[in-house]
């Protein structure tokens, strides 16, 4: 009976253990991206009022800057941070889902969705892991606060812009050579984005992003 009972207290105590463990390992939080003046970003393009630049995150460590997630790159995943300024009269909207990189080699590789790469680099049962209390008000609910909801809330997909205003937001390009920076050569081509009431396609918006790449080595 003695032997049943320690074996049950320990087995307790393992428990407690490797459940503090687990959560202090896989502790997310959430990290504010600085938007800069849209005319200081080297890899731009303009059309009709409306300046759309790419900012991207080539390695890990500028990964890690605004992603609480370890070697995002080198899990394939690259992000590429885009700021659309609009200084024209339309209300209007960005399908990014249409969005293609254009690699060096003429290779076109599309947008992943958010939600997917939260899937697959934290795994469906973190998703809604609460972060830590360094960047968040207590007040504020597990998840608006979860890993999901952080990737899903910068993700630019879709979103609005009005007039004289400027949103910025990222996308995630895949890639199975993920030892290759997959950015250097490379073309971000936006083929269009459409005026809200009318649904009158704007573009195609075509930003090399080699000058990115020159300007933060």
């Amino acid at each position: 009976m003695l032997y049943y009972r320690a074996m049950r207290s320990l087995t307790g105590i393992i428990c407690t253990i490797l459940s503090a463990t687990i959560l202090f390992a896989f502790d997310y939080e959430i990290k504010a991206v600085k938007v800069l003046p849209i005319a200081s970003y080297p890899a731009r393009t303009a059309l009709n009022g409306v300046t759309i630049a790419a900012d991207p995150y080539s390695t890990n460590e500028k990964s890690f800057t605004a992603f609480d997630v370890k070697n995002l790159n080198s899990r394939g995943y690259f992000p590429i941070h885009i700021v659309v300024q609009n200084e024209s009269q339309s209300a209007l909207t960005v399908r990014t889902r249409e969005v293609v990189l254009i690699l060096a080699s003429g290779k076109k590789l599309y947008t992943t969705p958010a939600t997917v790469v939260v899937e697959d680099v934290i795994g469906p049962g973190l998703m809604h892991k609460v972060p830590s209390n360094k960047s968040l008000d207590r007040a504020t609910s597990a998840k608006a606060r979860s890993p999901l909801s952080d990737f899903t809330q910068k993700d630019i997909t879709n979103k609005s812009v009005d007039p004289g205003t400027t949103i910025n937001g990222f996308l995630f390009i895949f890639t199975k050579e993920a030892k290759k920076n997959i950015f250097a050569g490379s073309t971000l081509l936006i083929p269009k984005i459409e005026e809200e009431n009318t649904g009158k396609s704007w573009g195609p918006f075509s930003i090399p992003l080699d000058p990115a790449l020159q300007a933060s080595e």
